[in-house]
């Protein structure tokens, strides 16, 4: 899988889904906003830059700020026309798609806000048993936790799941959180991003994964014709939103995912 096709699933806006979860009667509608990713983290590198340039300003005055960042570019063009051999150890830097856990819950807190009022603390328990247990799941196939690319495994593997109203095999599981991870390790704007944010994405990602999984095994175990067209229309919206391609294109195998 090509970079190239991977930052295309950092551009998605919103992908939607709609089907009932844990044989509840209810219907429930996640707002999947997946913007988060390289359009995020440059966001809040700008932000950054800003607040760093009006204290600076504020301490030292304007012109002493811009004799400062004079100083800067002039030295960055001295680093660009440095040997090449730097210039390969720059380009091949990993970024970190890793984090550690804060005891945010702010994923999914936004992920119940999207459900009706009405339905919020019915929802927030089921949808926080279905991401503590993800841990175990992890573990039972071999992928690591608190990592993006697990995050992505997840969830494209649970829409996939949906959309095909299939089961996969454990083992297919460790290839595609490998692909995503080589692809995400290159993207640079990750190192930009502070635990929390990769957090936030994170938790994200594997709340609907799982909740697609869930709901794709139990419907299995419990036909219903009218729950498998819902849960194949979120599987697609998931699928062509992330990977920007028509979810009957994807496939995945023990080699990892195609399309």
């Amino acid at each position: 899988m090509k970079v190239k096709q991977i930052k295309k699933i950092f551009l998605t806006v919103i992908a939607a889904l709609s089907f009932g979860i844990s044989n509840q009667a209810y219907g429930f509608f996640i707002d999947y906003n997946a913007q988060w990713m390289a359009n995020q983290g440059l966001k809040n590198a700008r932000e950054q830059e800003k607040r760093n340039r009006e204290r600076y300003e504020e301490m030292y005055g304007e012109d002493e700020y811009n004799n400062l960042m004079s100083k800067k570019t002039s030295s960055n063009k001295k680093n660009t026309s440095s040997s090449t051999s730097a210039k390969t150890a720059t380009s091949t830097k990993k970024a970190k798609i890793t984090f550690k856990p804060d005891g945010n819950t702010k994923g999914l807190d936004d992920l119940v806000l999207q459900y009706p009022s009405n339905k919020r603390a019915q929802v927030k328990p089921i949808l926080k048993k279905l991401q503590d247990s993800f841990p175990q799941v992890a573990r039972s196939v071999g992928i690591p936790t608190n990592d993006l690319s697990t995050g992505m495994a997840a969830v494209v593997a649970g829409a996939y799941m949906a959309y095909n109203n299939v089961s996969l095999n454990d083992s297919y599981m460790k290839p595609i959180a490998n692909q995503f991870k080589e692809a995400m390790q290159s993207v640079s704007e990750f190192d930009k991003m502070s635990d929390s944010q990769k957090k936030y994405i994170y938790d994200q990602m594997v709340i609907i994964g799982m909740t697609l999984a869930v709901s794709q095994s139990e419907n299995q175990q419990s036909p219903n014709a009218k729950t498998t067209a819902q849960l194949r229309q979120a599987g697609k919206k998931v699928l062509e939103g992330l990977l920007g391609v028509s979810a009957s294109k994807v496939r995945i195998t023990a080699s990892g995912l195609s399309y």
